[in-house]
């Protein structure tokens, strides 16, 4: 699952645009969700992923298009990322680049093709409890809702 984050132009640095990622207040809202799911959708025995994630961030630059580059990484790393000082960019900003990342990402290809080869991506019940939004999507419809049933603690 692949949630899409606009950066937008930071500045001028060594002749290149610095590009910045300004998470708002819906971020930490998106997380908890992300990791609550997560926690309900645990692996069969035999199941193997290179990570755990299901959850992806792809950060493009505002006004590009969506199929363009774009950094990919797990919502892990994102976290730990977000917590570095090295990547503090203007006005509560992350500064997200490949130089910055430093190699630490992943491009679109790549990413596809390990999504293609089963490493990366959603565990199988997970994945057949999705295949009416799977194909929602595929059919080209334009909105989809999703409702996840869980127990609550009394």
């Amino acid at each position: 699952m692949l949630q899409y984050k606009m950066l937008e132009a930071g500045g001028k640095s060594a002749d290149l645009t610095d590009w910045v990622y300004r998470p708002d207040s819906q971020l930490v809202v998106e997380i908890k969700r992300m990791k609550a799911f997560a926690a309900a959708h645990a692996p069969a025995p035999k199941e193997f992923r290179l990570s755990p994630q299901v959850f992806y961030l792809k950060f493009v630059k505002r006004d590009a298009a969506l199929s363009s580059r774009g950094i990919i990484m797990p919502l892990d790393h994102f976290e730990k990322v977000r917590v570095d000082k090295s990547f503090k960019g203007p006005k509560g900003g992350l500064r997200l680049s490949y130089n910055t990342l430093n190699g630490s990402y992943l491009r679109q290809t790549p990413f596809l093709d390990l999504v293609r080869c089963g490493y990366v991506g959603s565990f199988a019940k997970t994945s057949a409890e999705f295949r009416v939004l799977i194909k929602a999507i595929l059919n080209g419809n334009k909105a989809v809702v999703v409702a996840v049933q869980q127990k609550t603690d009394p």
